[in-house]
This record gives C-alpha cells, sequence and structure tokens, in this order.
C-alpha cells in the first residue's frame, strides 16, 4: 500500500455534516443508492455491471462492480469527496447533474463503505466508516473499473429484507439500462437468487403501441386501459419515474430521452424546458402515428388473433380517445361476419330498425336470427362494450326470440283434439321458451320474438319437459289427460275441461 494515503475528516467536511445527514436523509427509498451507482457505471462507460448481495457472517454486503474507466485520484477528491460539484454539469449524455448520488448509499447506515477504482494505471482505494471519515490509499494489486462494497450490519429477517430491497431495486431502476446489468443474491438461508440478467424489453405492455426512434428520444405509446394512465420516464433506460399521470390524455407510454432529469430527491422528474419539448414530441406522435398503428393492429387481428383482437376492442371502448373509424370493420358477429360501425347505424342490418342481439355461442337460434337480418353478437365479447359506448342497446338473444323444433310425439298427437281447436305439436324449445313446458305460436318452427303467449295459432309443446318425459310411459288414455291438464295450468288457463275430457280421464283412472 502506497504511502500517499490521505486521512479525511469529513465526506463534506465538518462543517457540512448536518448538510450531509440531510442529504442522506432526502432520498425516498434507503436502496435508491443502487440505480445511483448504476448510474455511475453507466458514465464511466462500463459494459457490464454486477450487483451482488450476499450474507457474510454478521454483515449484509453490498456490491456494485463495473468494468468502466474508473477514476484517478483528481477525480476522487475533486469531485467524488466534495458535495455540490460534478464532472457531469454540462453533459448531456450523463445523467447525474447535483454530484450528490454517491451519498445515498449511507441511508442502509452501513458500518463500512470500501470503494475501490483504477485510472491511468493506479488504483485507488477509499475507506468510509460509519462517522462518514474516510481514507484514501493507493493500492499496489492490479484492478480495472470500479467497486462498491457496503458492510450492513445485518443478518436473518432483517438483512432479508434489506436483500430483497436491492433485488427489487436493481429491476425497478435498471431493467431498461443501455449495458448488462447481472445481480445475483446467496449466501444465506433468508435469501437468494440468480445470477440473472436484468432486462426487459422497452414496450408498454399494451396491445396496438407505436415505436418513435429519432437521436436523443426513444418512446413507445399505446392507448391506455386505465384512468389516469400509466408512464415511464427515463435517461439512458435507468428509470427517473413511474406513474400515473395524463400527460398525454388517454395514453400510455414510456420515453428515454437526454432532455430528461431527475430532481435532487430523486422521486420525480424536472418540469423544464427539456421535459417539456419531450411531451410536446410525445403529443404529436399520439395524434398522427399511434391511431393508424391502434387501428392496424385491430383489424389485423379480427379473426386471426381473437385474444389480442378482444383486448384491443376493450381499450377503445374504454378509453374516451380512442374513436374508431365508421368505416372500418373490426366488430365481429357471433357467426364470424365483419362489421364496420357505419353497419350498425344504417343499411339493411342497421339497429335501429332490426335490432341487435346476444348470444354465447352460434347455434340454430342465431342463424335463423341472422337470416331475419338481424345482428347478434358474443354475450361476452367486447364487441357489447363498443355497442354500450354507441348507446345501442342489446338483448340477449335467447331472452328475446324462441324457434322450437318439431318433434313427432305420440302423446302429444293424443291431446290434439281437446286443446280448444288449436293445431297442438311436439316441439324441442330452443329459444326464450326454454323450461316452459308450453307456449302459443303463430306457426310452428317459425322464429318468433318473445312478447307473451299469442291467443291465436299452435299450442307448442316442450317434449323435453320433465312433465312430458315422466307421462311418457304411463297408459296414453290416462298421461293424455294429465299432460292436458298441465299444460292448460303452465298457461295459465282457467277454464273448466269438457265434460268429454273428464269423462275420459275418469274412465282412464277407473281402469288404471
Amino acid at each position: 500500500m502506497s504511502d500517499l494515503s490521505h486521512r479525511g475528516t469529513s465526506v463534506a467536511g465538518p462543517p457540512a455534516e448536518a448538510a450531509l445527514d440531510a442529504l442522506i436523509g432526502q432520498f425516498s427509498e434507503r436502496s435508491a443508492f443502487v440505480r445511483e451507482l448504476v448510474q455511475n457505471s453507466l458514465d464511466a462507460g462500463s459494459g457490464r455491471i454486477e450487483v451482488v448481495v450476499r450474507q457474510q457472517g454478521p454483515e449484509l454486503v453490498i456490491e456494485v462492480v463495473d468494468d468502466g474507466e474508473g477514476m484517478n485520484r483528481e477525480i476522487i477528491e475533486g469531485y467524488l469527496l466534495t458535495l455540490f460539484r460534478s464532472s457531469k454539469e454540462d453533459d448531456l449524455t450523463r445523467i447525474g447533474k447535483f454530484g450528490v448520488g454517491f451519498v445515498s448509499l449511507f441511508a442502509v447506515r452501513p458500518q463500512l463503505v470500501v470503494l475501490d477504482t483504477a485510472r491511468d494505471g493506479l488504483h485507488w482505494r477509499v475507506v468510509f466508516d460509519a462517522d462518514h471519515t474516510y481514507t484514501l490509499v493507493e493500492v499496489d494489486e492490479p484492478f480495472e473499473g470500479t467497486a462498491v462494497r457496503l458492510h450492513v450490519g445485518l443478518s436473518g429477517p432483517e438483512a432479508a429484507a434489506l436483500a430483497e430491497e436491492v433485488h427489487h431495486a436493481v429491476h425497478y431502476w435498471c431493467r431498461y439500462a443501455h449495458t448488462e446489468v447481472w445481480t445475483e443474491g446467496f449466501g444465506s438461508e433468508h435469501f437468494g437468487w440468480g445470477p440473472e440478467q436484468v432486462h426487459d424489453p422497452f414496450t408498454t405492455g399494451l396491445p396496438g403501441e407505436v415505436l418513435i426512434e429519432e437521436p436523443g428520444l426513444r418512446a413507445v405509446l399505446a392507448y391506455a386501459r386505465s384512468d389516469p394512465p400509466v408512464v415511464g420516464y427515463y435517461n439512458r433506460g435507468l428509470t427517473l419515474l413511474e406513474r400515473p399521470e395524463q400527460a398525454v390524455p388517454g395514453v400510455s407510454f414510456r420515453v428515454e430521452a437526454a432532455d430528461l432529469e431527475h430532481t435532487v430527491t430523486r422521486d420525480n422528474v424536472r418540469r423544464d424546458d427539456g421535459f417539456r419539448r419531450v411531451v410536446r414530441r410525445l403529443r404529436r406522435a399520439a395524434s398522427e402515428s399511434l391511431p393508424s398503428a391502434f387501428f392496424g393492429a385491430l383489424q389485423q387481428s379480427l379473426g386471426t388473433e381473437p385474444d389480442q383482437h378482444q383486448a384491443l376492442l376493450q381499450i377503445a371502448a374504454a378509453n374516451p380517445v380512442v374513436r374508431i373509424p365508421r368505416d372500418l370493420p373490426v366488430l365481429a358477429t357471433v357467426d364470424g361476419r365483419a362489421l364496420a360501425v357505419r353497419d350498425l347505424r344504417a343499411g339493411p342490418l342497421g339497429v335501429r330498425s332490426r335490432g341487435c342481439f346476444l348470444a354465447d355461442a352460434p347455434d340454430r337460434l342465431t342463424e335463423a336470427i341472422r337470416e331475419a337480418g338481424h345482428l347478434v353478437f358474443r354475450t361476452h365479447g367486447a364487441e357489447v362494450a363498443v355497442l354500450q359506448r354507441l348507446g345501442i342497446d342489446a338483448r340477449p338473444a335467447h331472452e328475446a326470440w324462441e324457434l322450437p323444433e318439431v318433434v313427432p310425439h305420440a302423446l302429444v298427437d293424443a291431446i290434439a283434439e281437446a286443446s280448444w281447436g288449436l293445431p297442438c305439436v311436439g316441439a324441442r324449445f330452443v329459444g326464450a321458451a326454454v323450461g316452459r313446458l308450453a307456449i302459443y305460436q303463430s306457426r310452428p318452427s317459425a322464429l318468433e320474438r318473445w312478447r307473451g303467449p299469442p291467443r291465436r295459432g299452435t299450442l307448442v309443446i316442450d317434449t323435453e319437459h320433465a312433465v312430458c318425459r315422466s307421462l311418457a310411459d304411463r297408459r296414453q288414455d290416462l298421461a293424455a289427460p294429465l299432460l292436458l291438464l298441465a299444460v292448460r295450468r303452465s298457461l295459465g288457463v282457467r277454464t273448466e275441461p269438457s265434460a268429454e275430457w273428464l269423462r275420459a280421464l275418469e274412465t282412464a283412472l277407473e281402469s288404471a
């Protein structure tokens, strides 16, 4: 070890000790030091950064190592150990502007902090004690880049809690960083992970997004599901701020730009001229580029990616900023046809004149409704939300229509003569009448809107109903009068049965 060692009284010097304590306490999270150290590594041109957490006896050791250009003694003494000065002041390719980020690591109250760095063939070590005093020495060991090690007097669950905070902080603040970031946690029964690379695709995670790439700016925008939308601001891939806000109405985005800077407290973005330039560019993209990307994805997904299509339609229905073009065929009916908004408003299929209905799946009833010129959409599809936004009322098809399918049935034929002079047929019910024993219908097997039983037409009896099934195995001369009685009661008919019908029932009961 060289004799060039230097003992400092404090990182800030005795007069500034109170100010230093205030700076340490200003960071909104105690794990914010991870972002600060990774930021410094990026500024040093690092190609790989490692964040390692391990339990070492009674201490939790947190180490951030990079392969960047390192620091010489002039940089260490002139900038690292002096607050409110920064070598990055006029360089927009570098994030830090205040020279106070390094002190954030004291928020975890380390017992010892050791910094190793090398530049121009010289290896320097700075050791910080718990009272913020430091020692600077030249070390006779080969070294490249910079390594910062924090020794925190924690073990067990308390150490695990801080370790998990660091793990989360690396992923949250650094997942879009413009270099390789790796992390690993080991050496304790209470925590452990990795090694794992910290990297996420730069995307909003929403369908129909658009990517903007320009010198000094990269952004992804998408129409939002929530109000206010979730947005994210970044510089060189490091997170500055993520939160819900209406910077661009109705639009979620992630944007990284050289014009964006964080505040001294690292809990917001500076709302300066650079910020306003970025927001203006995002609003222009939301107006010019996003609609075509969104509606192109909406149309392309129709019939090919049903889940994606439904997600896009749901956003279109819920987001007031989105205006679906009237002539774009993006609404799928239950039988797979593609309709545009204008098809809902006018023309031979217009719902204003013919109605709009819902069904769980295509079947004989929905096919008949379609052939009659009506529209049927899926009950649980996002199309329903679009209809609601357009002010179009849609009723369940099976509650509005009945379509009995005629089925020959001997017991039903036997009571035809006693059915008040109306034609009487057996049928299998499909539609609004399902669950009833009998209905009146103007014509058997005809699609008919359900408005209650008509007084003229055909008496239709459900051969699948429990009453019919229970009487099917009985003697016909006994079962037929009982069925007719049940049918009369199900229809609310209170007139007395004919004398002939009563004699037939009495004879059947006597011989049973």
